[in-house]
């Protein structure tokens, strides 16, 4: 059997800038909006969340004073005065609010953005920018910090009392409204920042967060293949949501969780086995299986010989 010795902490010790991974939780709309399809509020209407965590739907911060930098899938956004952050669905992040400061968040389903929305969360870091020009922000938020000018920033504020507005009245044809405002203000972030969002595109630059992220998975793994690992431990430690981290690792190595765990497992088994001296059942407990019985049937199902066998093997070759 897989050890059951706790990990928690160890991964307490895990940190972004100084945030720490632990019990990252997944907030539905109901939690965190008055409204299921779409709602804006202001800094007052509730408290911001003070641990890295996630959400299922869509989010804008308007940064209207203050700062409050972003850490966003383990990349810090700059937010000052007269910014925008755009954070996908399943994106771990963490809003590190200064006292003081003002701002708008307004929070929205995928359906409301676009009712044939069916992208999972890593078709989302991988849409293209022409079929889903809506996405365009949220897919670069991180390797780009959206500023604007004061006189710009006019327009927002505008097209944020816009979507107030509507929102408060939700009476027919209100909400057509602020899906269009809200497109606007997403259009217009976009049009400004164009070249750089185009050049991103073109350099596939989410191939590189597809690698940081698949070397965060693949140390915590590592360093923790005495312990019991889940899909929930590793996805909070590598800042993704199980789903995503389940369709990262199946696309980039074609194996499912539990085989790139059981594999890594028994890799590390086979390199002990061949350079120490250590009893069976002792590397079985280093590589997270109390019951040595167990551990023997799996060494063999992958390497068609026992441990015992394998490592005599290695002494006549020697």
């Amino acid at each position: 059997m897989i050890k059951t010795t706790n990990i928690k902490a160890k991964q307490s010790s895990l940190e972004i800038d100084g945030a720490i991974s632990e019990d990252i939780h997944t907030y539905s709309m109901s939690e965190r909006s008055v409204r299921l399809d779409f709602d804006i509020r202001d800094q007052s209407a509730r408290a911001p969340v003070t641990k890295p965590h996630r959400h299922e739907f869509f989010q804008i911060f308007v940064n209207q004073a203050g700062n409050a930098p972003h850490l966003l899938g383990g990349r810090r956004c700059e937010s000052k005065p007269h910014s925008l952050i755009f954070v996908l669905p399943y994106r771990v992040h963490l809003a590190m609010v200064e006292p003081g400061s003002r701002y708008q968040l307004i929070n929205f389903s995928s359906q409301f953005l676009r009712q044939d929305f069916v992208l999972s969360p890593l078709e989302m870091e991988e849409a293209s920018i022409i079929q889903y020009p809506e996405l365009t922000p949220f897919i670069y938020q991180g390797w780009f910090d959206f500023i604007f000018d004061a006189e710009e920033f006019v327009y927002i504020e505008n097209v944020i009392e816009r979507l107030q507005s509507a929102n408060s009245k939700r009476t027919l044809g209100t909400l057509e409204r602020a899906r269009g405002a809200l497109l606007e203000l997403i259009g217009m972030t976009t049009e400004k920042f164009a070249p750089q969002l185009q050049s991103l595109a073109d350099q596939r630059i989410y191939l590189q967060g597809h690698t940081d992220a698949l070397r965060r998975i693949f140390k915590f793994i590592d360093e923790n293949l005495d312990q019991e690992i889940g899909l929930t431990e590793v996805s909070d430690a590598a800042y993704l949501s199980p789903n995503y981290l389940s369709q990262l690792l199946k696309k980039h190595t074609g194996l499912a969780f539990v085989d790139w765990l059981t594999g890594r497992r028994m890799e590390r088994a086979r390199d002990l086995l061949a350079h120490t001296s250590e009893r069976v059942s002792t590397i079985a407990h280093r590589v997270g299986f109390t019951d040595e019985a167990y551990f023997t049937r799996r060494f063999k199902q992958r390497f068609n010989v026992s441990p015992t066998a394998y490592r005599r093997s290695l002494l006549k070759a020697s």
